[in-house]
């Protein structure tokens, strides 16, 4: 166990001092667009931002679940961000829009729903380098449901609610 915890520090300095190694004072503004993985519970999207300017990212956002014999959950969605300030922790200010449809498998007994979502969020963006980041961020989010959608348990009704992710970003 202790030499676990060993590798573990070791490691964990190692990524530090790379990290502080190739970090600078301002993120580069050279990258125009990247490859995000986003995770937030159950929930993986993938997004990908496209600088539009030195401190606006505007990212189109794509997640699918698919269950045999159910059918798939479909997650299309824009994400606009302005960030506060461009250097090796960059935090922001966004907002996200978001499709959500189920289409269910023939004869699953499920019904087809379209759900909406608009939401504000704030977070911080770490850049390792000028390919590679890692972020956090809060959200709070309004959910449009359907009549026939079971999704967040309130069919046809508004509903608010916080959420947290975290994602990596991988910069081209």
């Amino acid at each position: 166990m202790k030499s676990i915890y060993l590798v573990v520090c070791a490691l964990t300095m190692q990524l530090m001092f790379v990290g502080s190694a190739f970090a600078k004072e301002n993120a580069d503004s050279s990258q125009t667009v990247g490859l995000t993985a986003s995770f937030q519970s159950s929930q993986v999207d993938i997004l990908v931002p496209v600088w539009v300017s030195n401190n606006v990212s505007i990212s189109p956002a794509f997640g699918l679940a698919w269950e045999e014999g159910s059918g798939a959950d479909l997650h299309v969605g824009v994400v606009p961000r302005y960030y506060l300030v461009r250097k090796v922790v960059s935090p922001y200010v966004g907002l996200r829009v978001a499709l959500l449809q189920t289409i269910p498998a023939s004869g699953s007994g499920i019904s087809s729903s379209t759900d909406w979502l608009a939401g504000f969020e704030f977070g911080a963006e770490y850049f390792f380098n000028r390919h590679l980041s890692f972020g956090v961020e809060s959200q709070g989010n309004f959910t449009f449901s359907s009549p026939n959608s079971s999704r967040f348990g309130n069919p046809g009704k508004t509903n608010f609610n916080t959420a947290a992710a975290v994602f990596a970003t991988v910069y081209f």
